[in-house]
């Protein structure tokens, strides 16, 4: 018994003498910080890009509106054609990847990479043009009760069996009283529940997607989309059933798949409906418009999907068992023009609009239904940067030249920059909507915004004469008496101003400035000591003496002379191994990081970002520590 300790007490020594072995020559990597990091010298810590775009169009369209949107709706631009081509210059978040154009004169849109610099866009007669219609209408349903009921008495049902293909082409703003799905076209068995195949808009937290569906009691078989569509601009879907019970789903005429399983045709299914499920237990109600509905007895191809995408079907083609355009105007029925006859729909509530095209009030070029500003000949076009419900964040370290903590919660702003251009796609001036989102520190005292002319992907930028920029001055807004073309905000009450908004307006000298912009947000204690983001330069308040001093990289003079140009970033606002003093994000909302807790810590991806030069985890803002981060107001 002894001697079974004794050799327990040795192999116990030669593990834990082994372990310590391993641990000395493989020693386990302690989380870094801040300071650690090891950051290419190349990166400028942005979280966003700067993109040009060339719009080359196939027709003729000058002086027709073309606009540029994100695949989540949100409209990024809207210029004039001139010359048939339109240049977009604009800023996205580096995690979004397709764009979309789109002409509210035709209706059609096209898809592509946001990283795609020039695309032919061939506009066409999209589907408002329908031989020598002088007018168009579509029927407008309000998501609570109005539908359209096809009537089957006369044939029976108006497909009996698969293959068959439903087209429809709809707007939608979103949803309407039940808050809910929306149904766009469905065949179903009026007499029980849960019996029906169709294309309806699944809502998916706020976004609504395609989808084409097919349900027999418990049994039920989808396809979607990943886009967003409740954008209030025109798309056409289209579902195909079908031969062998599967589901085909095209976009604005693009193929998006398939679903694969195999769902037998009820033959009780023969009531048509727009608008709602058409089964004993009716909802999902649409809201929005909806335009030229197609139903064929037949399984329509991927080039005859493009084809009738482009322009409507002639109402002669065989295989067409409806056809719904809406363009009797007026009256309780909606006519089927295709050669089969027969099946009109029953109005339910629903009302004619004519969407033949819009006036032009003012005169400025530009048709009221794309103008913001009808009655102003002077602007037309709004763009918001950010778009839709994003907002700039910018988060500032406040002990600059020195270090901080780097938990990026000294001074926190929420910011939406809008533009205003005229029917000439001429800059004109715009506004800035901005508020003091989190106080964490207690040395700045002002926040302020400098204009310069950009030469659209902001990689070079100009100084202005003064008073190029001028700005309108409510409470908490100055024009700065010392730095051209710029206004302070919460000047010397910045921390008691937590929740405060600045909303101010200012006019763009375009025959000096041209027509792209760029503004840099920055914070101060004294007027002269200066906190800006990674690369931005000092405006001629700061005080030069300070940089190179403590922990600050930057270069050491500067000129701001009118007509001067500098290319961003700059070498200002950053220590010898390239970290920064400010940070900008875009997104709906930011948890701030807690005090005293560095933003590697509170986001777990920003350490991999910052390190890979912003290749890896081009959203981090997006995936908080909660138990290290909160929301102001929580």
């Amino acid at each position: 018994m002894k001697t079974l300790r004794i050799l327990s007490a040795v192999l116990i020594i030669l593990i834990l003498t082994i372990t310590s072995c391993k641990k000395d020559s493989d020693p386990v990597e302690k989380d870094k910080t801040m300071a650690d990091l090891v950051v290419p010298a190349s990166f400028d810590w942005t979280s966003s890009y700067n993109y040009e775009l060339t719009v080359n169009i196939i027709g003729d369209a000058n002086g027709q509106t073309l606009e540029l949107y994100e695949m989540d709706g949100d409209k990024i631009d809207s210029k004039t054609i001139f010359n048939n081509q339109v240049i977009y210059n604009f800023q996205l978040p580096d995690d979004i990847d397709s764009v979309r154009i789109y002409s509210p004169v035709t209706f059609l849109s096209k898809y592509f990479p946001v990283n795609i610099e020039i695309v032919d866009f061939e506009i066409g007669q999209g589907f408002k043009t329908f031989g020598s219609r002088d007018t168009d209408y579509a029927l407008k349903l309000n998501g609570e009760s109005n539908y359209i009921e096809v009537d089957n008495s006369v044939a029976g049902g108006i497909v009996v069996k698969y293959p068959f293909t439903f087209s429809v082409w709809f707007k939608t703003p979103g949803p309407g009283k039940e808050n809910g799905d929306m149904v766009l076209v469905n065949i179903a068995d009026q007499n029980v529940a849960s019996v029906y195949y169709g294309i309806y808009l699944r809502k998916f937290k706020e976004k609504y997607k395609a989808e084409v569906k097919s349900r027999d009691g418990e049994k039920e078989y989808r396809k979607s989309t990943n886009q967003n569509l409740a954008d209030d601009t025109w798309h056409q879907v289209v579902g195909v059933f079908t031969a062998d019970g599967k589901r085909k789903l095209y976009l604005d005429g693009i193929y998006k798949g398939m679903s694969k399983s195999v769902l037998g045709f009820n033959t009780k299914a023969v009531i048509v409906t727009f608008g709602r499920w058409g089964d004993k237990t009716p909802k999902s109600y649409y809201n929005g418009l909806l335009d030229n509905i197609c139903i064929w007895n037949k399984e329509l191809s991927k080039d005859e999907i493009s084809k009738y995408y482009k322009t409507l079907p002639s109402v002669t083609e065989s295989n067409l068992v409806g056809f719904w355009d809406f363009n009797e105007g007026s009256g309780s029925l909606a006519l089927n023009s295709a050669g089969s006859g027969g099946y009109s729909g029953k109005i339910v509530g629903a009302i004619y609009e004519n969407i033949s095209g819009s006036p032009d009030s003012d005169g400025d070029g530009v048709p009221d239904d794309t103008d913001v500003w009808p009655n102003d000949p002077t602007k037309a076009y709004l763009t918001i940067y950010p778009s839709g419900s994003k907002y700039y964040f910018h988060m500032y370290e406040d002990l600059w030249p020195g270090l901080g903590d780097y938990d990026f919660n000294d001074v926190v702003l929420k910011t939406k920059l809008h533009t205003y251009k005229n029917g000439q796609n001429q800059l004109v001036g715009g506004k800035v909507v901005s508020s003091v989102y989190w106080i964490g520190g207690g040395i700045p005292r002002g926040a302020g915004m400098e204009w310069f002319k950009s030469n659209g992907s902001a990689t070079q930028l100009t100084y202005l004469p003064d008073q190029t920029v001028t700005f309108t001055e409510p409470t908490n807004v100055v024009t700065d008496p010392v730095v051209f073309n710029a206004v302070q905000l919460f000047d010397g009450n910045i921390i008691e101003s937590l929740n405060d908004t600045v909303d101010f307006e200012y006019t763009w000298d375009h025959t000096v400035a041209g027509n792209s912009l760029c503004v840099q947000v920055y914070i101060y204690m004294n007027r002269d000591h200066e906190v800006h983001m990674y690369g931005h330069p000092p405006t001629k308040a700061a005080d030069m003496s300070l940089f190179g001093t403590a922990n600050d990289a930057s270069q050491t003079t500067w000129a701001w002379n009118p007509g001067d140009q500098f290319t961003n970033p700059a070498n200002f606002y950053k220590t010898s191994n390239n970290l920064p003093w400010g940070l900008e994000i875009s997104a709906t909302e930011f948890r701030v990081p807690n005090e005293k807790i560095e933003i590697l810590d509170a986001y777990p991806q920003f350490q991999a970002w910052a390190e890979s030069g912003g290749s890896l985890n081009v959203d981090w803002y997006k995936y908080p520590d909660v138990s290290k981060t909160f929301l102001p107001g929580e």
